[in-house]
């Protein structure tokens, strides 16, 4: 090749040279980067989201697990009748419970908690192991047939209504949470 022929043949410049400056590189760097932080912050969302439904289908388990528990049992005691509420002289566990309204304790209920080993409870009347964050509370009292939503005094109906409160202490610093109630009238 000649002198001339170099001198023809177009010189190449270094901006003409295909490649990323430091500017589109770092560019490039700020957007990938906020994609994958975008990512990681719905993915811990999402996994937030899914704990909370497992504890609330959890506390709602163990709310039924008391219904359960009672739904078969008499509202009175076969002995005494409505002459006692709540839990007679020779029922010291839950286990000799043997009518509904044994589970208001004296009128204010019983608390079945896995922090002192008596709960939660399954429908077996036994704790449920590996719950020990979780407690029951149930509370059981007369209303007027004519209306529900009345409360009477205790033994002066025949229509009683039970709830259980299911309470979590959450490991992670937030306290003890009301997760969930369970009402129902007691059947016949």
């Amino acid at each position: 090749m000649t002198v001339h022929a170099q001198r023809q043949r177009p010189f190449r410049r270094a901006a003409d040279a295909r490649g990323f400056t430091l500017l589109e590189t770092a560019l490039a760097i700020v957007i990938v980067g906020v994609g994958v932080l975008s990512m990681m912050a719905a993915q811990q969302a999402w996994h937030k989201q899914n704990d909370w439904a497992e504890n609330v289908g959890l506390a709602t388990r163990l709310g039924n697990e008391i219904r359960e528990m009672t739904l078969t049992l008499p509202r009175h005691d076969p002995v005494t009748g409505v002459d006692t509420w709540g839990t007679e002289l020779n029922e010291d566990v839950v286990a000799d419970f043997d009518d509904l309204d044994d589970f208001d304790g004296a009128g204010s209920g019983l608390s079945f908690s896995g922090a002192d080993s008596t709960g939660p409870l399954n429908s077996l009347r036994q704790p449920i192991v590996g719950l020990s964050d979780w407690s029951q509370e149930v509370q059981v009292w007369n209303v007027d047939p004519g209306d529900i939503n009345a409360v009477v005094p205790d033994g002066t109906s025949e229509l009683m209504v039970v709830e259980v409160t299911v309470f979590w202490d959450d490991p992670r610093g937030g306290g003890v949470r009301e997760m969930t109630r369970v009402r129902w009238v007691a059947p016949n």
